[in-house]
Formats: C-alpha cells, sequence, structure tokens
C-alpha cells in the first residue's frame, strides 16, 4: 500500500491532477495507519491471551488439587490394601509395587491427598522467568530461578529432558541442615549396619531472590555445595565431606574428604555409581536421581495420577511389611509425572530407570530401577514430610523427602534413610564448604 500511494503522488504530478488524487492518497495512508494499528492491537491483544493462559497453566501445576482431588474407583481414604484387595488399585501403582503388596510384602492405609503448597517467592520467580528458558542436556540457557519448565508437553521429544531438570531445579530453599540416620537392613528385619550425620546445603545460585545468591559461588558457576559430618559408628566418627556441585552438568562434582585418623585431607572423585557403605543403593539413586543428567535418555511416558506415600506429621516414618524394609504411613493419590531414563553408555547395574515425580512440587514420589537381564531389580519409595509438622521452628516450608526406602530384590537387602530433624532457610557462611573448615574442625 505504501509503494502504491508513491506511485499515485508521481502520477498525479505528472499529468495535473494533484487536488482530486491528493483525497485518495490521504484515503489510502488512512487505511495503511488504521491497517497498521488494528494489525499491532490484533498481536498485542493474541501476546497477552498466550501470555494469560501460560500463566495459567503455570498456577495450575502448582495448585493442582483447587478444584478437587483425585478420585479413583476402588481406592478412597480411609481403606487399606492388601493382598486380598489390592487388584483396586491396578490404575494408579505400578506392576511391580502391586505384585509385592499382592505377595503379602507389605500392606498400605490410604489418607486423603495432602495440598503441599509452594513458597510464594519461588512461584513469582517461576512466573517472572520461565518463559524463554532453553533446554540443554548440560546446561539451561535462559534459565534465572524458579521451576524452568512449569508446563510440559507431552508430545515434546524434549518433556523428559526438561522434567528432570525439574527435579533438579525444584525448590529445596536457600539452606538447610539436617540430621539424619541411614541403616542397612537384612531379610529377616535385622540392622546390620547403620550411620548417623549432619549435613550442610547451600545453594548458591538460582535462588527465587538473586541477592541472596553467593555472588562468589556464581561466577565459577557453583549451584551449591555440601558439608558432611559423621556422628556414629566410632569408627567413622569424625569423618567429613565437602562436595561442589556445578550448574553445568557437564563438569564433574567435586569432593574433598578429611580421616580423622590420618588426620589428613584428600580430594576424592566423585562416582554415582558408588554404593556408600556396602549399601543397596549408589549415590544416583538417592532423592530420586542425584546422577549426571547427560548421562541418561529420558522420555517421557505420561502424567498420571498415582498411589505414592503420603506426607508424615512426625520426625520420623513407620517402617514395616517384609523385614520392615516398606515405609507404611498412609499413603495418597497424587498427580505424578512419569519419565523413563537409558543409561548412553555402560552402566555397572541398570538398563533403565523409571521415575515417579510429583506434578505439584517436583519432588520424587519412588522409581524403580532394572538389571541388564531387564528384571525389576530396586525400588525407592521417597517419603515426605507434611507442611504442618515444624517442631524446630522454621519459619519457611518447602516440600522435602523426610526419609526414603530403598529396597534389593536380588540381594534381599535394604536401605532405610531418615532426617529426623531439619532446620531450613537459617544464616550460613559460604566459608563453612572449605577444605580449610575440614581441617580447623577435624578431630
Amino acid at each position: 500500500l505504501l509503494g502504491g500511494a508513491g506511485q499515485t503522488v508521481l502520477l498525479a504530478a505528472q499529468y495535473g491532477q494533484w487536488p482530486a488524487l491528493r483525497r485518495r492518497v490521504v484515503k489510502q495512508w488512512w487505511t495503511v495507519c488504521l491497517g497498521l494499528g488494528i494489525g499491532l492491537w490484533l498481536l498485542t491483544d493474541q501476546a497477552q491471551a498466550q501470555t494469560d493462559s501460560s500463566r495459567q497453566r503455570i498456577m495450575q501445576r502448582f495448585f493442582p488439587y483447587a478444584e478437587g482431588t483425585p478420585q479413583v474407583a476402588g481406592v478412597r481414604p480411609g481403606m487399606t490394601l492388601d493382598s486380598t484387595n489390592v487388584s483396586a488399585a491396578a490404575a494408579v501403582l505400578p506392576p511391580e509395587i502391586l505384585s509385592y503388596i499382592g505377595a503379602g510384602d507389605f500392606s498400605i492405609g490410604v489418607q486423603e491427598t495432602t495440598n503441599l503448597p509452594t513458597r510464594q517467592a519461588f512461584l513469582d520467580a517461576t512466573l517472572q522467568h520461565a518463559e524463554g528458558v532453553v533446554v540443554g542436556e548440560d546446561i539451561l540457557q535462559n534459565y534465572v530461578s524458579g521451576l524452568p519448565f512449569p508446563i510440559l508437553e507431552a508430545d515434546d521429544p524434549q518433556a523428559g529432558l526438561k522434567a528432570v531438570w525439574n527435579l533438579r531445579y525444584r525448590d529445596q530453599g536457600d539452606t538447610s541442615q539436617m540430621w539424619a540416620i541411614n541403616a542397612l537392613l537384612n531379610d529377616s528385619g535385622t540392622i546390620e549396619r547403620s550411620e548417623r550425620f549432619s549435613f550442610l546445603m547451600l545453594y548458591g545460585m538460582h535462588r527465587p531472590d538473586p541477592a541472596w545468591n553467593v555472588a562468589q559461588w556464581e561466577r565459577h558457576g557453583v549451584f551449591s555445595k555440601n558439608y558432611s559430618l559423621m556422628l556414629e559408628p566410632s569408627d567413622m566418627e569424625g569423618n567429613q565431606l565437602v562436595g561442589i556441585t556445578y550448574d553445568n552438568d557437564a563438569q564433574p562434582h567435586e569432593q574433598w574428604a578429611y580421616d580423622p585418623q590420618s588426620r589428613r585431607t584428600r580430594k576424592v572423585v566423585y562416582n554415582p555409581y558408588v554404593s556408600p557403605e556396602r549399601g543397596v543403593l549408589l549415590i544416583e539413586d538417592r532423592s530420586g536421581f542425584l546422577g549426571y543428567i547427560a548421562d541418561y535418555e529420558w522420555t517421557f511416558v505420561e502424567e498420571k495420577v498415582v498411589l505414592a506415600p503420603g506426607p508424615i506429621k512426625a520426625d520420623k516414618p513407620t517402617w514395616g511389611g517384609k523385614a520392615n524394609w516398606y515405609p507404611v504411613d498412609p499413603w495418597e493419590l497424587r498427580r505424578a509425572v512419569v519419565v523413563e531414563g537409558k543409561p548412553k553408555g555402560a552402566h555397572p547395574m541398570y538398563s533403565r530407570r523409571v521415575l515417579y515425580m510429583d506434578v505439584q512440587t517436583a519432588m520424587p514420589l519412588y522409581a524403580l530401577t532394572y538389571g541388564h537381564d531387564g528384571k525389576h531389580k530396586r525400588t525407592f519409595l521417597v517419603v515426605p514430610r507434611h507442611p504442618e509438622y515444624d517442631p524446630w521452628d522454621n519459619k519457611e516450608w518447602f516440600a522435602q523427602v523426610a526419609a526414603q526406602g530403598s529396597i534389593d530384590y536380588q540381594l534381599q537387602r535394604a536401605n532405610t534413610f531418615e532426617i529426623y530433624k531439619i532446620l531450613i532457610n537459617r544464616p550460613m557462611s559460604a566459608n563453612k564448604f572449605s577444605v580449610m573448615t575440614l581441617l580447623l574442625e577435624g578431630k
């Protein structure tokens, strides 16, 4: 239209018809301006509608039970599922867990679904920063804070990978100090060995409030650091460990250990395939998955309602069933994202793993792993903490792991891990996570 108006002006000047054609030119210019205005308005309106739709879907992600809790025929709060009636839960339990209940290994009560609210700061950060985050195997582009991928599309070939990044960057607070017990049980329920330790975690990057990031760590790409001190048994008392996790998943984690016997500190190789203290879980089996994301090919399986261990109002769960391997506090129906991971290279133990992650919190619910023969080998059951239980006077709450049961059906052994005390978002010095700390505090 602009080109046509220019040609009209030239013709008018050539043939002396300027007065009549001037009106036509003006009319054409008004048409152009009106068209551009309407187009811009439509584009702006469409963009606003898309923004509003995305915001609504994000809110539904964090408040999935706002319009009611999941209802599944045959599964209701107050009932007990055991070998006589477990078939009623066939739609909401993996076949493997279903089979162990059917065999009489354990039974579970069912409770009403619990709302596990997200910190407002984390929700606000997600709404502000989620748009534009680009997925990658090693590191995310344009990621600032909050949940990086609150909207997962089943037909997105990268949905599985995005879900695992959500697991890593879910809200875990800014700092935490925990006291925990880890026990190894045999097939008669006897505790063969147990350890008690304290554990500190400090996040240096991607906090909801960027002002709380640790500037020096951020410059070096350090996502978090952790410190652990062994309290029991006596032959391990005083052992310390400092670990570093980098934001770039391709950069190997680093660890330094202090041995009180030799009074020396040494750098140790981080190996996610190690089973600490001869247990039945690998380091990467903790909290659903703590390995290198890029070591697996991740596939989105589905989003569905599952029956999973419910949050407990206690400092530790109730263990029961066969050899006291299972968390038997009431379970509940929750919306979950199911993802399958297959190792890209040789794995010493697994051919694949299946993760079940909570839609509302992105925390793990349980995981299943399979040996190289294709048979189910291990089950990992995660128990969350209830938001109403806080004997430690924490000022904030986020969805947290209270315990994990790890069962190896081929070895007939199990690990029970429980956090019996946790302090959240208390002031913590970055200097605590240094090699010098190991030397200064070592016995």
